[in-house]
């Protein structure tokens, strides 16, 4: 399973596998256990280092992840490159 969102510019991946199948600069939201554990929110930097995003909170619904992620983005300063 994988979906893909855009907010304002970022690329987010909504997935059942890992950080390892982002592309480096995107974000994303990885399901823990297969989604039973919850849902974390990942970014994976150029690198390829990949930093949790929620600290020790993990989501319920990956649409709760997304929201929390929608807005760590809006608190992003507009115009700065995509890690």
């Amino acid at each position: 399973m994988k979906r893909y969102h855009s907010h304002l510019g970022r690329d987010i991946v909504v997935t059942g596998g890992s950080a390892r199948d982002l592309a480096a600069g995107q974000f994303g939201i990885l399901a823990i256990d297969g989604g039973a554990g919850g849902w974390s929110v990942v970014h994976k930097g150029p690198e390829g280092d990949v930093v949790e995003l929620n600290n020790e909170m993990h989501f319920e619904l990956p649409e709760q992840a997304l929201a929390f992620l929608k807005e760590l983005i809006d608190l992003m300063p507009p115009g700065e490159p995509q890690p």
